[in-house]
């Protein structure tokens, strides 16, 4: 028996896009004969998961493990802040190990006999899950190009997200970003900031972390935790060396430090396997829905002013923001859609985490026609 397997698209890959991994053989021998694929979960997240196909006439089997490995994942991000620029979150990525193996029923002693024999690959044969899934779209990008997430954004030391660089931030937003070293060990990095004053005079800050190996690493890149909140900064940026040399892409933020009536911050998970935030700073209207049943009882001869006749038997409740994004300039509002289309919302009340929906509907962002550039959001409460 000599068994293969060949993951195309990398050892690190998003749960919500097909996860292939191609088995093959040189030999087939007996009869039914099926190649085998174990996914199992090191750390007990997911059941271990066993699947046979037939191989096709060039001794291969296609195997697609993304519905094994795509369960519910606890999210988690840092706030209140905590003076901690690097926190690994390694829930945020499940580790998956495989192997492979062959079944096939032979003749032994006059008797059919089921054998499964295993490739033993599991002990160093591990893929890292992310939780998310680009579109059909970007998927079918991918597919002409010849390319992958795993090469767009792990090989190339990208950050965890689909905002549009040079975003403008307020200063005291609290700016995530999201890091997948494509290394098998920890890394100690530098984060360097380089950042431009109102004066215009400028200056450089390097902090030393480390990125976790097979974990998703928070990345608290706004100005209080970088400790530049104090210099008056117009525009900063940020990005990760090793030994002096650049090892990720660069991240801009314009800082604006007009005076809003109304800040709001709603973080969101991105498609991409981060966490990002987005400053909502227009008008804000609360809301609270109310859904009742009630009962009807007979008035009686007694009855005094505060007993109704009508009684309340249950009645539940759910907060609901309306808030308008503000105007979003230069390709900006490209961010809103997603926060739309986002399965897993979170808007900040002072120290409290407010899991919301955005309600169903057309949700216009862009109308060149009346020169809009901002939306009117609809939040509700996700809890029954």
């Amino acid at each position: 028996m000599a068994l293969t397997l060949d993951i195309p698209n990398g050892p690190v890959q998003l749960s919500g896009n097909r996860i292939r991994c191609d088995v093959g053989t040189d030999t087939i021998t007996g009869s039914m004969y099926r190649l085998l694929l174990k996914v199992t979960s090191p750390d007990g997240s997911f059941p271990e998961g066993v699947d046979a196909i037939e191989p096709d006439s060039d001794n291969k089997a296609e195997f697609d493990i993304r519905n094994r490995a795509a369960l519910p994942i606890d999210y988690s991000f840092t706030w209140p802040l905590t003076g901690d620029i690097a926190v690994a979150q390694p829930q945020l990525a499940k580790k998956v190990t495989i192997d492979i193996g062959e079944r096939y029923v032979q003749v032994v002693d006059n008797e059919n006999t089921d054998t499964v024999n295993w490739a033993g690959l599991s002990d160093d044969n591990e893929l890292l899950v992310l939780k998310g899934g680009v579109s059909k779209h970007q998927q079918a990008k991918y597919n002409e190009q010849g390319t992958a997430f795993y090469v767009e954004y792990i090989q190339a030391g990208k950050f965890l997200t689909l905002l549009p660089d040079n975003m403008h931030v307020s200063p005291g937003q609290p700016v995530k970003l999201w890091f997948v070293t494509k290394e098998s060990e920890d890394q100690s990095l530098q984060l360097v900031a380089e950042y431009t004053d109102s004066s215009g005079g400028t200056g450089t800050l390097s902090k030393d972390i480390t990125v976790e190996a097979g974990a998703s690493t928070e990345i608290c890149a706004d100005l209080a935790t970088l400790g530049i909140a104090d210099l008056d900064i117009e525009k900063y940026s940020v990005h990760f060396e090793k030994d002096g040399a650049a090892i990720s892409e660069t991240r801009n933020w314009q800082v604006d430090r007009g005076h809003y009536e109304n800040n709001a911050y709603v973080f969101f998970a991105n498609p991409v396997g981060g966490i990002d935030c987005l400053w909502l700073r227009g008008r804000v209207k609360k809301m609270l829905p109310a859904d009742s049943e009630t009962s009807e009882r007979e008035a009686s001869s007694s009855d005094t002013q505060q007993r109704a006749t009508m009684e309340t038997d249950t009645k539940t409740t759910k907060r609901k923001w309306a808030i308008n994004s503000g105007y979003f300039t230069g390709g900006e509002e490209e961010a809103l859609p997603q926060l739309c289309a986002a399965k897993n919302i979170w808007l900040l009340n002072g120290n409290d985490i407010i899991p919301a929906v955005v309600d169903d509907g057309d949700n216009e962002y862009y109308n060149s026609m009346d020169n809009l550039h901002e939306m009117e959001i609809t939040l509700t409460e996700a809890h029954q």
